[in-house]
């Protein structure tokens, strides 16, 4: 059992995480070949909310199995299986744990609903950027009036 510290986020420039309470619970069966490294990460992340801007913990909990083959003359790497070449002698499973946590958080991050179906945003941010009222500028304007103009046409009617 690991714990996964924030640094492995910062470490990686990886500013969207922004402190952690994880655990990565890895379990390491091999054969003559093959060794198959089984990963159960579980915990929270503290991310941002795309709706109102505040902070909150986000809750990861998967499951993840990587192959790796032992007897390969090069060292090689696709998606659930990784090769290591006849000169490799050690394997380090932190960027295939930073890999996980990374790719398991949503595109779009919002506040999870209570068990009565609520979001816990910020109201007062809600508030003001529903206020928010966006004006397009001169240029803009100017800009979509130069289009309309060049994809204007007039259907002629008069006959040569």
């Amino acid at each position: 059992m690991f714990s996964v510290e924030k640094e492995l986020f910062t470490d990686n420039n990886y500013d969207e995480i922004h402190d952690c309470q994880l655990k990565a619970h890895v379990t390491f069966t091999k054969n003559s070949a093959i060794l198959a490294v089984t990963f159960h990460i579980y915990g929270t992340v503290n991310v941002t909310c795309d709706r109102c801007g505040d902070d909150f913990d986000m809750a990861i909990d998967m499951d993840k199995k990587l192959l790796v083959k032992t007897d390969s003359i090069v060292h090689a790497e696709e998606d659930d299986m990784v090769s290591l070449g006849k000169d490799e002698v050690d394997f380090d499973i932190a960027p295939y744990i930073y890999q996980y946590i990374v790719l398991s958080l949503p595109m779009q991050r919002i506040h999870p609903e209570d068990k009565d179906g609520i979001r816990h945003c910020n109201q007062e941010a809600l508030k003001k950027l529903k206020n928010l009222e966006v004006k397009s500028s001169s240029e803009e304007q100017y800009i979509i009036n130069t289009n309309k103009q060049i994809f204007h046409f007039k259907e002629d009617h008069s006959k040569n």
